[in-house]
């Protein structure tokens, strides 16, 4: 499920924008989710109290405050793998998004096919490639990478921690990391393995990913998810 936010606070852009992402979407034929929000104030309610995630968020930078680029540093204190793109009516807020690594700026109206070429290329850089498809008890489970929060070895099998729910591997982990993006996921202890774009902090013992869940770095590997969390939060993985 590709997960998009729309936040504009001049209802006539974010109506023409929803109805823009949404023909996108169908014609690329991609599985998502919009949400559409008219302030930067009910943006921040999902976010933080409900603790929303998206894949892509779509800005106004000019808004009642918190305006789009303060929306966007906000956002990147604890998601640092979402695409931020801007839209503006004003092109000179373009060098203002480099500490927030803004995927991109459109100028309003916003241009169909411009927004297609972005969105056509987020997904496939999340998505594309990165499905893992597996059997168990006769049933065929098909799931993408980025909705794995971790995994720990269970006995002869892998427990897939999933944002929502639980699956469960019939392999080794080692196996099952093989399958994964390796720049993705790294090992954190003997039976856990954790994706570092879940990461919310490293403390000495855990990794606390961002639904909450602790999971535990053994010293053996903690060096190596200290160096992979910070590679992500740099935007260079």
């Amino acid at each position: 499920m590709y997960r998009i936010a729309l936040c504009d606070d001049e209802q006539i852009f974010s109506e023409e924008q929803e109805k823009i992402c949404q023909n996108i979407l169908k014609k690329l034929n991609i599985k998502y989710s919009l949400d559409v929000f008219k302030s930067s104030t009910e943006f921040l309610n999902a976010f933080l109290k409900q603790q929303k995630r998206f894949d892509l968020m779509l800005l106004d930078i000019v808004m009642d405050k918190p305006d789009g680029m303060e929306l966007a540093h906000i956002i990147r204190q604890s998601d640092g793998d979402c695409s931020i793109v801007f839209i503006t009516a004003n092109p000179d807020f373009a060098l203002q998004g480099y500490d927030v690594r803004a995927l991109h700026y459109l100028i309003k109206p916003v241009n169909p096919l411009i927004l297609e070429k972005l969105i056509r290329s987020d997904y496939n850089s999340r998505f594309k490639n990165s499905v893992i498809t597996f059997e168990t008890k006769g049933q065929k489970h098909r799931i993408f990478a980025n909705d794995i929060v971790c995994l720990e070895t269970t006995g002869r099998k892998v427990t897939i921690y999933l944002t929502e729910m639980e699956l469960y591997y019939p392999g080794k982990l080692t196996q099952l990391l093989d399958e994964l993006p390796k720049d993705q996921f790294v090992r954190c202890h003997q039976a856990f393995a954790i994706n570092i774009n879940k990461i919310r902090e490293i403390t000495r013992q855990d990794a606390i990913s961002l639904n909450g869940k602790k999971i535990p770095v053994s010293r053996t590997y903690v060096k190596n998810v200290q160096m992979a969390f910070m590679k992500h939060l740099r935007g260079t993985h």
